[in-house]
């Protein structure tokens, strides 16, 4: 599948939303494996990217704030709270997208892991 659309965006907005599964991974310091899954996969005119960790997912107090500019549950001198700002204007503003946030539970290797899915719509003409 080939996609036609802003290639460091796009690389800019996953690596943030990556770098806060591994920071969510630091702050709750797991006892078990920690996972990131990625699929990325085309149905009608959109090609979707689902990303979703095992982190534990987002309060659902503040899920539907991770969007807003400097909003952050790091400390200070951890975070200014931009990174997944940027990302929902990269996705929204500059490739047309769409970019939500959910927390899900799945099971991988017959255990239950709960996390955050993100879920990308990119139009592919």
């Amino acid at each position: 599948m080939k996609l036609n659309t802003y290639k460091n965006e796009l690389t800019q907005a996953l690596l943030n939303i990556l770098n806060n599964a591994n920071d969510a991974f630091k702050e709750k310091s797991l006892e078990e494996d920690k996972y990131i899954f990625i699929r990325v996969y085309k149905k009608h005119k959109n090609v979707f990217i689902c990303i979703k960790d095992n982190a534990g997912g987002i309060p659902t107090t503040i899920i539907d704030k991770i969007f807003e500019p400097y909003f952050t549950t790091k400390h200070k001198s951890n975070g200014t709270g931009i990174g997944l700002y940027m990302t929902y204007q990269i996705i929204n503003e500059h490739i047309h997208g769409k970019i939500e946030v959910e927390n899900c539970t799945y099971i991988y290797n017959n255990e239950t892991h709960k996390g955050a899915k993100f879920i990308i719509t990119i139009p592919n003409k």
